[in-house]
């Protein structure tokens, strides 16, 4: 991931949460989510390591991260996946599995 993709990365994970989440969370939050809002978080987190988009044809389809596991009783050398999406006209295609690999392997 690079800071060019905090864009793409945001507008994925808004119309990830906004496809997976529909009829689970009130469709108001759900409309209310803002890409550009997310586009900052991105770069303000962006520094984090064990970040990932999956690309198709050179645009962004997914991104997935992980860090260290925020329980108390998590052992060491373990990581927790902290989020997965896929644009919703990418799942079931491997997006969400490759990105669950490279997490893995990091």
């Amino acid at each position: 991931m690079t800071p060019d993709d905090c864009d793409a990365v945001a507008e994925v994970r808004v119309r990830g949460w906004q496809f997976a989440y529909a009829g689970l969370m009130p469709q108001a939050y759900l409309d209310g989510m803002s890409v550009a809002q997310d586009a900052a978080r991105r770069r303000e987190r962006f520094r984090r390591r064990g970040q990932f988009v999956a690309e198709r044809a050179g645009a962004v389809v997914g991104w997935g991260c992980h860090g260290p596991g925020r329980d108390h009783d998590v052992p060491p050398g373990e990581a927790e996946l902290y989020a997965l999406y896929a644009r919703p006209a990418q799942v079931s295609t491997g997006v969400g599995r490759a990105l669950l690999d490279a997490c893995a392997a990091d």
